[in-house]
């Protein structure tokens, strides 16, 4: 068997192997053989009907399969001889039986990428500290948790200043037609009862609320806004409204004070613990964003030591990855289609951008595991399958065998190894 490699560029070769005919006659028989022992052809059992006729009866399926098989042959062949590395299965190019018999094959592959492995210690990464827990930080923290606990109460008569919640009944008119005529999908924007703003100079509608200061409860005005040329209803556009406003009542947020009374009654505990608490949590999550600001620098500098190819079928698998993950964030946080269309572009150059980065950061962080003798026990797979089934309030015995149903155990091994390769890198950078 003949074979030869031709570089397409980057890790893409054109592979051409050439198999003798007393091989492809080998291969035929063997094929034919395995198709006699399920054929079931009129007048004969199971596997006994004589070879020419099967050849016959199933030509174009025996001629499907011969091909496959001497193209597996032709690879694995290429493969040992040329110590290739694939990293998808090969594109057929051409397969071809030629007058002589003989088999003609031309296959596109595409390898692992070789590479110089850079020094695995050394590597230069700013020197940061972890943002210290302030007690200001602390007292920010125990406002939030008040936050959602906040109540209103109505204000004794006085005129109206930021800040405040006002209760407002309104219509709207526009060149003298209400706005709800002009447009009945304008919803609050032409008339409402009963609603809630807070008085802020750009709540609302352009210009409306600071018309509302100095009024009192009971009192009406009237109010021009003057629409501005995007706005969301187009017959509205540029044009001026008349608003007839009346200001029902006003209100005030009320956030309770985070005293001992409070922290026993909706945390249970002393407030010296709930800060003490807090105090760990904060300390926790800015360790942890110190790390990975850390951990990406030091993978920065891995990637900036070293010039590799990627494989074009990791990169588009990453790629489409990528894009499937930015639109769905997007998407979770209410941004349209029409919007995500019309920053297509944008999402695509990011997505190719970082693909390729990852790829090359697996490819490097597998060989400095491979050189530095890093590897992935199995206890500790079993600590990071209870920490995520507990962290997913599931039992852990059974989360197990949901991933290992699902074929997941591998990539998870992997992750553990990747986090293990960064953590070494950091243990051995310099920092300045």
């Amino acid at each position: 068997m003949k074979v030869s490699l031709e570089n397409m560029g980057g890790c893409r070769r054109r592979l051409k192997g050439e198999i003798p005919a007393d091989q492809v006659r080998l291969t035929e028989e063997k094929v034919t053989l395995s198709f006699q022992k399920s054929a079931r052809l009129p007048g004969f059992r199971p596997g006994h009907a004589p070879l020419d006729m099967v050849r016959r009866r199933y030509a174009p399926d025996i001629q499907n399969e011969l091909k496959d098989s001497l193209l597996r042959e032709g690879l694995r062949h290429a493969v040992e001889k040329e110590k290739l590395h694939l990293v998808d299965d090969p594109a057929v190019e051409e397969a071809n039986f030629e007058k002589d018999k003989k088999f003609k094959f031309i296959l596109r592959v595409d390898l692992v990428p070789e590479f110089k492995v850079p020094a695995a210690k050394g590597l230069k990464i700013p020197k940061k500290n972890p943002e210290p827990v302030t007690d200001a930080d602390i007292q920010s923290a125990l406002t939030r948790l008040a936050e959602p606990m906040a109540h209103f109460h109505t204000l004794e008569p006085r005129p109206a200043k930021e800040g405040d919640y006002a209760i407002l009944d309104f219509e709207g008119t526009c060149g003298g037609k209400k706005i709800l005529e002009i447009d009945p999908k304008a919803g609050q924007v032409g008339e409402a009862k009963k609603l809630w703003v807070l008085l802020k100079p750009d709540a609302f509608l352009p210009g409306f609320v600071p018309a509302l200061f100095g009024m009192k409860p009971g009192e009406t005005r009237k109010v021009e806004v003057k629409f501005p040329a995007d706005f969301p209803h187009a017959s509205l556009q540029k044009q001026t409204g008349t608003y007839q406003v009346t200001l029902v009542e006003l209100k005030e947020r009320h956030v309770p004070d985070v005293d001992e009374a409070f922290c026993q009654e909706n945390y249970k505990m002393p407030k010296a613990e709930l800060e003490s608490r807090i105090r760990e949590d904060l300390t926790a999550s800015r360790n942890s964003a110190h790390r990975n600001e850390e951990s990406h620098a030091v993978t920065q500098a891995l990637l900036s030591s070293t010039k590799m190819d990627v494989p074009e079928p990791l990169l588009e698998d990453e790629r489409r990855r990528l894009v499937a993950r930015l639109v769905e964030e997007n998407q979770r946080r209410g941004v349209s289609n029409e919007e995500l269309i019309k920053h297509k572009d944008d999402i695509l150059k990011t997505a190719g951008q970082n693909a390729e980065e990852n790829v090359k950061l697996s490819f490097l962080l597998r060989k400095i595991a491979e050189s530095e003798g890093l590897k992935v026990e199995e206890q500790e797979v079993v600590q990071e399958i209870a920490i995520l089934a507990a962290q997913s309030g599931q039992d852990a015995r059974l989360f197990a065998k949901r991933l290992q149903k699902s074929n997941v155990l591998p990539s998870l091994a992997d992750t553990l190894l990747r986090r293990k390769t960064v953590d070494f890198l950091l243990q051995h950078a310099v920092r300045g």
